[in-house]
């Protein structure tokens, strides 16, 4: 019985494998049309020559999750806005409205007032999960750049660290850009 219940497991597996789940294993260039959508509206803003732009990609770790939203914020002519596109089904997704975003300003803020923090060390966490959303940011200002990722779990666990802080200050700023109707 034992060889039995192996050689099943084993069969059911290579099935399973033959099938691309929802944006594993795609090696295309862009496994979801959301994510060419982004790249073409980010090289749009580099033709514009827009100088400050923070991507905040909130995404599941092993492919792609109804929560995942990519959110654009920049500064232009010293005004701010915010782009949302999030998740809607399987490789769907919506698209919001650019919006006037004056928020913006208090995450730079927050992030120069405490650039050491946020760069210099990582959130602690005795938490570890397998699989788990998270923030993926990436800041450039000029022709420096900021790039990190940090899990839920990790962010929940040290609320004090100025890195989980301000990842919770561009969530808080972004939920009503997301959650429009």
């Amino acid at each position: 019985m034992k060889i039995n219940f192996t050689l099943f497991s084993t069969i059911l597996i290579i099935i399973c494998s033959l099938y691309n789940t929802y944006g594993q294993n795609n090696k295309k260039e862009y496994a979801f049309e959301m994510d060419r959508v982004i790249a073409e509206f980010k090289s749009e803003l580099r033709k514009q020559k827009v100088d400050t732009v923070l991507q905040a990609f909130y995404l599941y770790d092993n492919g792609r999750g109804d929560k995942a939203t990519d959110l654009l914020f920049w500064t232009k002519n010293g005004k701010h806005y915010v782009k949302a596109i999030k998740t809607a089904k399987k490789n769907s997704f919506k698209e919001f409205p650019i919006k006037e975003c004056p928020e913006f300003n208090e995450i730079l803020d927050f992030y120069f007032d405490n650039i050491k923090a946020i760069i210099g060390s990582k959130p602690k966490s005795k938490m570890w999960l397998s699989h788990n959303y998270g923030y993926s940011i990436n800041l450039k200002i000029n022709r420096t750049e900021f790039k990190t990722y940090l899990r839920d779990e990790k962010r929940v666990y040290d609320k004090e660290h100025f890195r989980s802080k301000w990842i919770h200050l561009i969530d808080q700023i972004a939920r009503p850009y997301i959650e429009q109707k």
